[in-house]
């Protein structure tokens, strides 16, 4: 079943593009990152990780 559906998102994704390509390293602000999560568009996993970068200005 899993096979089936990751070759149906694959055949989808080349005549539609229906994936969204994210960025391997997605560096954001804690503030944008606060804003996000409130909106639902990332997930607790990427906002904790955001939190945790030493290098965040």
């Amino acid at each position: 079943m899993r096979k089936i559906v990751q070759w149906l998102v694959e055949f989808l994704d080349a005549i539609v593009g229906v994936t969204e390509d994210k960025p391997n390293n997605c560096y954001i602000s804690v503030y944008e990152a606060r804003e996000k999560y409130e909106a639902g568009l990332i997930s607790m996993r990427e906002y904790n990780e955001t939190l945790e970068r030493k290098d965040i200005i």
